[in-house]
């Protein structure tokens, strides 16, 4: 059986259920429910699982393949699972995936921002000579400079940022990679 060679595989690669957990973004539990054949892994975890425990993918799946031709079906839809993982997704991840949307829409903006002050500043410059403007606390030179200040600061956020987008862009593929298949047993 799959969960029989999932565990041996495992054991021969010389890793803990913790470190496979951690490598693919997953619960140790969901590596223990895979291990004792509770739940099966989808196509996208057995492939991230033979290239962990360097074995080939048919050696994973051959169990599989026997298991699922015994059954006379390749998969049946698991009603509970499918309605609890819509409500769990509806109200849990939607709302963290809204809310930590929002915040890269905003720490996007004040990078964009950031970088673009010295042009509304400039303009404010040009703005000065055509009509009286009152530049307040600073002088219009010293705005300028806070302005450059505020760019150069943008300019070095600008990779963090996206190195971050990136990050959270793939751990969001591998959650919904690894969620479709709770639909199916």
């Amino acid at each position: 059986m799959i969960n029989e060679v999932l565990q041996v595989a495992r054991k021969n690669a010389g890793m803990t259920q913790e470190a496979v957990a951690g490598k693919l973004y997953v619960t140790r539990q969901t590596i223990s429910r895979w291990e004792q054949g509770k739940t099966l892994p989808n196509i996208y975890a057995l492939k991230d699982l033979a290239a962990l425990y360097q074995v080939s993918l048919d050696d994973l799946i051959a169990a599989t393949k026997t298991e699922a031709k015994a059954e006379g079906t390749m998969s049946k839809i698991n009603w509970a699972s499918l309605f609890g993982l819509f409500w769990f997704n509806l109200i849990v991840t939607l709302s963290v995936v809204l809310l930590v949307a929002g915040l890269l829409v905003g720490a996007w903006a004040s990078v964009i921002a950031f970088i673009l002050s010295p042009v509304l500043a400039a303009g404010q410059l040009v703005a000065s000579h055509w009509f009286v403007i009152d530049s307040g606390i600073l002088p219009l030179w010293g705005q300028i400079g806070g302005a450059l200040l505020l760019c150069a600061g943008g300019l070095l956020l600008w990779p963090r940022l996206l190195q971050l987008t990136r990050y959270l862009w793939r751990r969001f593929k591998q959650y919904l990679r690894y969620n479709v298949r709770a639909v199916y047993h």
